[in-house]
């Protein structure tokens, strides 16, 4: 009895087969891995969260506030609030133990040239703080890329230990510093790109806001971490300790109230200073506004008292 093999034509179309089946498998499994990527990265921000609520039930009910924690430059010789910028606030958490620096790298994150795990952190005498013996936190720890949020250190440029956004905590918004348990405060999340007008801009006409030209708008790597190249999409923790993954730039739960206009509520963009907010004075609307405002914080500078900051985005 012959035995019998394949034919040609039999072992093409089992070769289309198996094609037709990864074709329609691939878009699956991407799609779960993504789903993966984000649930963690949700996970990582209730985390930081959890961790800063945990920090406040010992300290009056704020979060860190490294002005108030350092008050005799034994960490950095930085004056005043000009201490409160991304990188000091979770380096507290860390040498505290409350969280680890990995835990500050989005598993989604789209920048992976930029933003690395500190690996050498130094959890007793910081050889970079001002008096290593009494220091607080480790201030070589960086919560951007910019050159100038490194207080203490000599590391280089273009390196972030750290994936995320918080609450500016300056002026007005200050009092959401704190464990207010309010469901509409957003406090910590995946950061974002620029808007039109440079981060500060009145409620667009049509609701809808648009990116800002260049690297760190339409070109901003922010969009890929969950999103596409031309919308946001990210995981954002509110005050009362719920996270929500939003795809949109100005959630509809998420309003403030403008001067004029209407309506007079409308949806809050989370990486905009809307400067036609009720109460907003011309040319400190850092200061006196409360709508939100998510930005990594690498530089603050205080003269009297005015307060300028520098804020990263990529």
């Amino acid at each position: 009895m012959k035995n019998r093999a394949f034919t040609l034509i039999e072992l093409l179309v089992v070769i289309a087969i198996i094609a037709l089946l990864v074709g329609i498998l691939l878009p699956a499994l991407g799609k779960a891995r993504q789903s993966a990527r984000q649930l963690k990265d949700s996970t990582q921000v209730r985390g930081i969260q959890q961790s800063m609520v945990v920090w406040a039930n010992n300290n009056s009910g704020e979060y860190p506030i490294p002005s108030r924690i350092d008050t005799g430059n034994t960490t950095v010789t930085a004056v005043g609030e000009a201490k409160n910028i991304t990188s000091n606030i979770l380096s507290v958490l860390i040498f505290n133990g409350n969280i680890s620096p990995e835990i500050c790298i989005s598993p989604a994150e789209a920048n992976t040239g930029q933003v690395q795990k500190d690996e050498n952190y130094e959890y007793n005498n910081p050889q970079n703080a001002a008096n290593p013996a009494q220091a607080l936190w480790d201030p070589r720890f960086k919560g951007t890329a910019l050159a100038v949020d490194n207080q203490q250190g000599t590391d280089a440029a273009n390196v972030s230990n750290n994936s995320y956004a918080h609450t500016v905590l300056f002026g007005k918004r200050r009092a959401q510093w704190a464990d207010t348990f309010s469901t509409t405060e957003a406090v910590f999340g995946n950061r974002g790109p620029a808007y039109t007008a440079n981060d500060q801009g009145t409620y667009p006409a049509n609701g809808r806001w648009a990116l800002l030209n260049g690297a760190t708008g339409t070109g901003s790597n922010t969009l890929l971490i969950h999103g596409g190249r031309s919308t946001w999409e990210g995981n954002i923790a509110y005050n009362d300790g719920h996270v929500s993954f939003e795809t949109k730039p100005n959630p509809d739960g998420l309003t403030y109230t403008r001067a004029t206009g209407t309506p007079r509520a409308v949806t809050d963009n989370l990486f905009v200073i809307e400067t036609d907010e009720v109460g907003a004075t011309s040319g400190q609307a850092l200061g006196t506004t409360t709508n939100a405002y998510l930005r990594p914080i690498g530089q603050a500078t205080v003269s009297g008292t005015s307060i300028t900051i520098q804020t990263w985005i990529d």
